[in-house]
């Protein structure tokens, strides 16, 4: 019986550069690190000879983000749009969307639109929100509930 959710996993290029991309510019926390392969690997995979190096970073929050790099098999160039089948996203909350834009920005952050504001029923911003990409090309929305 599914319980919760426990992870989001993001496949990355380069497992220390994108650990310092989440940490350094998001204030991420890496936790637990280690390399996989074997017989569970291979088997929860689907791949033969798999091995990856993980990471599982988080906020404090409960739900953790696992960053994978495959070594065996390497991943391939990657490049999903937002409305492919199969794109996912990342969405976080965030107080001040405005500042947490420019200041993520100015540390190399590439967002799709800077904040767009939803409109309630009345005519008053009731949201802000926005995509951005990591650096595998993997989708963050960033949204503030007004």
């Amino acid at each position: 019986m599914l319980k919760s959710f426990y992870h989001t996993g993001f496949v990355v290029k380069d497992l220390d550069a994108s650990a310092r991309f989440y940490s350094d510019v998001l204030g991420m926390q890496i936790g637990e690190r280690f390399e996989r392969q074997g017989e569970f690997v291979e088997q929860v995979l689907a791949f033969p000879k798999a091995h990856i190096d993980r990471a599982m970073l988080d906020k404090g929050e409960g739900h953790k983000l696992e960053l994978i790099q495959y070594l065996s098999p390497p991943s391939g160039p990657g490049g999903v749009e937002r409305n492919d089948l199969g794109a996912a996203h990342l969405a976080f909350f965030v107080e001040d969307l405005d500042r947490f834009y420019a200041e993520t920005s100015q540390k190399g952050l590439k967002y799709n639109n800077p904040p767009a504001g939803n409109r309630d029923a009345n005519g008053n911003v009731s949201m802000k929100a926005c995509y951005a990409q990591d650096p595998d090309g993997n989708w963050l929305e960033f949204v503030e509930i007004l």
